[in-house]
């Protein structure tokens, strides 16, 4: 039985006050995370009282987000990362593919075994390595991750502090605009029968026919994940605003579908996060018109 269930979705920012005013103006409660062991990056977080939370990342210096952007660019990256652990690569990478929601991870309360399931299926992880970060009140919290070799499957975590040092513990009011949690993902990748078979290998499970929110202009599926979905979808050839994001990535959450007080339909609340756009909290069940 899959034990995986969301944990936390990654905003590369440029500036880590400027985007915390920018969620505090929409509705979100925002708070200092601190800075993470290798020093290059900070971050701040929003957590939801589901125990999901969003982490708004930038580096410490804000001329490191334009080297690397330009290393990518260069295709020297790999050389830049060369020495990095398999997080370190990936979180470069999330960074070099500039501002915007790049990644996601998934928590694991087994992590060793989760590895070696998904292995068994074809999905393969590396071994589980130590993070960490220094909060601003001098905790330090720990934590492990495994890394997959594409972009388009998640990374997993587990906490080897408590998480609640990790991710604090927030009432259903801790919001002013209402959002409890997070209800589902839609992921934007480039090859759909490629993503589907590494999602199945992931989760152990088959994708279902019908999306909750399908996209115009795109082809889907969808997984289920404890009580909510992950939604894979690739552009169509005609879509060009969606194929101008795999540019940068070739695989990026482009979604985030929230549960709200109210819980109905008039109450959808969805997140996107674009280079040219920032952050829009939309009632729209489109994510990209």
């Amino acid at each position: 039985m899959n034990s995986l269930t969301l944990d936390h979705i990654i905003l590369v920012v440029s500036d880590l006050q400027v985007a915390t005013r920018q969620f505090n103006q929409l509705g979100f409660s925002v708070i200092a995370g601190g800075i993470h062991t290798e020093g290059l990056t900070h971050n701040a977080l929003v957590p939801f009282p589901d125990g999901t939370y969003l982490e708004l990342l930038a580096t410490t210096r804000s001329s490191t987000l334009r080297t690397l952007g330009l290393l990518k660019r260069l295709r020297l990256l790999g050389i830049y990362a060369s020495n990095e652990t398999a997080i370190g690569r990936r979180l470069i990478e999330d960074l070099a593919s500039g501002v915007g929601m790049n990644d996601y991870a998934l928590l694991s309360l087994d992590l060793r075994h989760q590895v070696n399931s998904a292995k068994e299926r074809g999905a393969f992880f590396t071994d589980p390595n130590p993070g960490g970060r220094l909060r601003p009140d001098g905790k330090e919290i720990t934590w492990r991750t495994a890394v997959p070799p594409s972009l388009d499957l998640p990374f997993l975590i587990d906490d080897l502090t408590p998480r609640e040092i990790r991710v604090p513990v927030v009432e259903e009011n801790y919001h002013s605009n209402g959002i409890l949690g997070i209800n589902g993902l839609t992921i934007l990748v480039s090859n759909l029968v490629e993503s589907m078979a590494h999602y199945r290998a992931l989760l152990g499970d088959d994708p279902v026919t019908q999306p909750h929110y399908p996209q115009p202009g795109t082809q889907s599926c969808e997984f289920s994940l404890d009580t909510r979905f992950l939604s894979i979808l690739t552009p169509l050839p005609g879509n060009s605003a969606l194929r101008s994001l795999l540019k940068r990535r070739v695989a990026r959450p482009l979604g985030i579908f929230f549960r709200t007080v109210e819980n109905g339909q008039g109450d959808l609340l969805s997140l996107t996060y674009l280079p040219e756009r920032g952050a829009t909290l939309s009632r729209s069940r489109v994510l990209l018109s």
